[in-house]
């Protein structure tokens, strides 16, 4: 049972979560259920055997639902030029809403789940297994197949998206 958390606290964590630095990426998913996809800042790597990445959802997002239905999904890792493709899956582009998937060009590795094609990096996986922990449901993905490219990451921290400077 999830018990309440004190304003104060949620206040100061979500303060605080602003200071760190994460990883964007589209989750994305097709079949029957149809197809969906989410902007995530939560995705990382849970094992090599199986190869498996975790990946969180607020419950409340649309595209969870199609997510869980369809049984797959590829984990679409950002290059810092495709901040456009973040924002039109995050739903902060008006114009896009109706299409997301027009913000870029798409295909398929072993699933149905569309991978961006242009990609640093993408993961696709089979739902291995999903539970909820307080506003989220976490998703863990065997990973079936991978795809992936040189560049530099698209980072999102301070509420904003931000690129990595050269040293």
């Amino acid at each position: 049972m999830t018990q309440a958390v004190k304003p104060d606290l949620a206040d100061r964590f979500r303060e605080t979560m602003r200071r760190t630095a994460s990883g964007v990426a589209v989750l994305t998913t097709d079949g029957a259920a149809g197809r969906a996809g989410i902007t995530v800042s939560t995705l990382c790597s849970l094992s090599m055997e199986p190869p498996s990445v975790v990946a969180c959802v607020h419950r409340d997002n649309r595209a969870l639902d199609t997510i869980l239905a369809n049984g797959v999904f590829a984990a679409n890792v950002l290059a810092d030029d495709q901040e456009i493709v973040a924002k039109t899956f995050a739903g902060m582009i008006p114009e896009m809403r109706h299409d997301r998937f027009a913000s870029g060009r798409w295909q398929q590795l072993a699933t149905t789940a569309p991978v961006l094609q242009n990609a640093l990096a993408a993961f696709d996986c089979k739902t291995a297994s999903t539970f909820d922990f307080g506003t989220h449901r976490i998703l863990i993905g065997e990973v079936v197949e991978v795809d992936n490219r040189d560049g530099a990451p698209l980072l999102f921290a301070d509420r904003n998206f931000r690129r990595l400077l050269a040293a």
